[in-house]
């Protein structure tokens, strides 16, 4: 059944309760309908309310809010988050908070979300009014609601600001905007200061309120949060804009100074006027935000390689650690550094950074002035062709007796009565993919070192940045043995493994596994070499012929050698019964067929059970695979327990947003992980030109001109939207939207 027939059934009001249960199982989207269809019984509504704490899925705790079936612990327990849509329940009755020992069992906040509450019940009203302190009796008496009887009483209540604000009430009784102008131009007692920090946040967003309003609630200069929204608001006049424009906090000043009010049209050079004004400090709410959730979100494909360098802001910290790890992940295409190392926002410490990057990727490694850490001795580039160079010598023999898994408590008693590397590093160039408790006892036996503990073998501490130095010197060294080459062909660096595939002792095995390495630069030297069977070599190139038929493919499917049969899975012209056959072959052959959109379904579900965890990670990575594979494989959780996002779930994601946007909107949330809040990661989220429109939507009206912004230029803006945003205050965001619509 396909997914939009799913749908009908969780929104229908006919559907059976057992069946929404089930529909229920099936996904997220799906929970978040069952969750407002009024069918849905409440012991389900209540485990749909766990997994949405959990989970902190907004839009299903608003849906079960809203639901009349929701159990009463959970009604009360989500009103003060969407108490508009608690109210409206019709399951709403003022005797089940009496039931619950209103107010003892909830605090302040929660009742004064509630008492702000728009359609707030005249006999809620007067309910809190009997049982709240003063501020949250301001509240009451200037709510629109408020019966007048209760509007009297509280006007001989003997408190002189609650009265005040009861008699502006009962003299503006049906118009809210003119009551909230009294309110501001009273100087008798400035009530402004007296209306509770929230509500004020709610009133200044309203699009009707005075500019009397706004100039008395700008005082409140200690919510930077009330003033942004000022500085953001089409009606702020130009005087009050002179003001913000000299507040102490950059965002607040910026925005004020771009106002459409105070600043005028824009015309070109927009584009570059964002990019010098966008920063981190523009977006402050989530200033301490955890760098790995940019991270996350590059890795999901969330975040647009073009908006990369906005993560490279020194208003924060002199670099930022997200960007490094991004530029110096080997997945990283060669053309991202290409456009960063130029760019002019990217600091010179990445630039430097990118530099040594892509020289290490293309294999500059100078050995002639080299000089090793130990007694000062100099690796010798000038042995005879028939001369075994000591160093390599001496690495053969400690690779051989570090065969015993257990090396370690013996490392005392290996003998070392020549220049040397110290064993430890042996070991990183062999597990340097270890666990993280192996490597955390590596890092311990290398400070051992440092301190001296192994004096009596006068071993020299070796930093880990010579993991490479060493590397190179076995895998480019004539007389390293094929047993030693063998073990580096899974060596971390690249420029090693194309050293490893040059080498000419290298075995044929070891060379069938560089030929279907990740890396080209390791592919092609494995090509190179001349140990290479004449026969691979030619099978090898007869499949870079594009158009080679189904029946070549298939005879071709049937070599011995398994690079060729890896090869014949990525051919354009392969079909589904050869990647069928090929399903069973070795690890390296099901990986591509894995990640191959042609591979038929069952066959990747088979994938996604297999206890090799690279395997589903290949299947994530396809982004043909059927969605609902793939939203299984986002929510998976991860291997030690908890449903952060592992490798498995983003891969899925990105897929994702690549074949069905909109279905990867959910874990765009929870990637975000505050998706209701402003944040900078949010900011990134909403340049991605890739990014679904019904995303882009919910936030066209952020009080942060950054996300305004990045909506207002996203070619996948709704053009009724970007309509709106013509009208902006702010003038970039005016200009973008302008251009977006030509």
């Amino acid at each position: 059944m396909s997914l939009d027939s799913l749908k009908q059934e969780a929104t229908n009001h006919h559907t059976s309760p057992q069946r929404l249960r089930e529909l229920a199982a099936i996904n997220d989207e799906l929970r978040r309908l069952v969750a407002a269809n009024p069918l849905a019984d409440s012991s389900l509504l209540g485990e749909l309310a766990i997994q949405a704490r959990n989970n902190k899925d907004v839009e299903m705790q608003r849906a079960i809010v809203s639901n009349p079936n929701t159990p009463t612990q959970w009604l009360i327990g989500l009103a003060h988050l969407f108490p508009e849509e608690f109210f409206s329940n019709p399951a709403y009755d003022l005797s089940i908070l009496q039931n619950y020992n209103f107010p003892h069992s909830f605090g302040k906040k929660f009742l004064l979300k509630l008492v702000c509450a728009s359609n707030a019940p005249t006999s809620f009203l007067e309910f809190a009014a009997g049982i709240c302190e003063t501020n949250l009796k301001i509240v009451i008496a200037s709510h629109q609601n408020t019966s007048r009887k209760k509007l009297l009483e509280l006007c001989t209540s003997g408190k002189d600001i609650v009265a005040e604000v009861a008699q502006l009430r009962l003299d503006c009784p049906n118009d809210d905007i003119t009551f909230w102008d009294k309110v501001a131009l009273n100087k008798k007692r400035n009530l402004i200061l007296f209306i509770p920090h929230r509500l004020m946040f709610k009133l200044v967003q309203l699009p009707k309120i005075s500019t009397n309003f706004l100039n008395a609630a700008s005082q409140l200069e200690i919510f930077p949060e009330i003033l942004n929204i000022i500085a953001n608001h089409p009606k702020t006049p130009k005087e009050l804009l002179d003001k913000l424009a000299k507040n102490s906090l950059h965002f607040i000043a910026e925005a004020a100074k771009l106002h459409i009010n105070y600043a005028g049209e824009l015309g070109t050079g927009w584009r570059n006027l964002a990019e010098s004004k966008i920063d981190r400090a523009q977006l402050p709410i989530l200033n301490n935000d955890e760098e790995g959730i940019e991270l996350r979100l590059w890795y999901a494909g969330a975040i647009d390689e073009s908006t990369l360098p906005y993560l490279n802001q020194k208003s924060v910290h002199e670099y930022t650690s997200t960007l490094l790890k991004i530029v110096s992940s080997a997945d990283t295409p060669r053309p991202i550094l290409d456009n960063l190392e130029n760019h002019p926002r990217v600091s010179p410490l990445i630039t430097e950074c990118i530099t040594y990057l892509k020289q290490r990727k293309s294999i500059v490694f100078d050995l002639l002035p080299a000089t090793l850490p130990i007694n000062s001795t100099k690796l010798s580039n000038n042995f005879a062709a028939n001369q075994i160079n000591p160093i390599v010598a001496d690495l053969n023999t400690l690779f051989t007796k570090l065969e015993d898994r257990k090396w370690w408590f013996k490392i005392r008693y290996i003998p070392i009565d020549k220049p040397t590397i110290n064993l430890c590093l042996l070991d990183l160039i062999q597990t340097s993919r270890g666990s993280r408790r192996r490597r955390s006892r590596l890092e311990n036996i290398l400070m051992d070192f440092d301190r001296g503990r192994y004096k009596d073998h006068s071993p020299v501490f070796i930093k880990f940045s010579n993991l490479e130095y060493y590397g190179v010197i076995l895998a480019s060294a004539p007389s390293t043995s094929p047993q030693i080459l063998s073990k580096l062909v899974e060596h971390p660096i690249q420029g090693v493994r194309v050293l490893v595939a040059s080498n000419h002792n290298i075995t044929q095995n070891s060379l069938d596994n560089l030929i279907d390495d990740r890396n080209p630069e390791v592919r092609a030297a494995a090509l190179a070499n001349p140990k290479l069977d004449s026969m691979l070599r030619e099978q090898l190139a007869s499949l870079e012929n594009p158009n080679l038929s189904s029946l070549d493919l298939r005879e071709l499917a049937n070599s011995e050698h398994t690079a060729v049969r890896a090869k014949v899975v990525r051919h354009p012209n392969v079909d589904g019964s050869i990647l069928a056959k090929l399903a069973d072959d070795k690890l390296i052959v099901r990986l591509a067929v894995a990640k191959h959109p042609k591979t038929p379904a069952e066959i990747l579900t088979r994938f996604t059970e297999h206890q090799d965890r690279r395997l589903p990670l290949a299947v994530a990575q396809n982004p043909g695979a059927p969605q609902d594979l793939l939203i299984k494989l986002a929510t998976q959780p991860a291997v030690r327990g908890g449903f952060y996002f592992n490798p498995l779930n983003l891969a899925a994601v990105k897929s994702l947003l690549t074949q069905e946007p909109e279905a990867a909107i959910p874990f765009l949330d929870r990637c975000l992980k505050f998706p209701d809040r402003p944040s900078f990661s949010r900011f990134l989220v909403l340049m991605n030109p890739h990014i679904p429109s019904s995303f882009l939507a919910r936030y066209y009206k952020s009080w942060f001109w950054p996300e305004r912004y990045a909506i207002a230029q996203n070619p996948n803006t709704e053009r009724d939207i970007c309509q709106q945003l013509t009208q902006d205050p702010n003038s970039i965001v005016r200009a973008a939207a302008r251009d977006n619509l030509k």
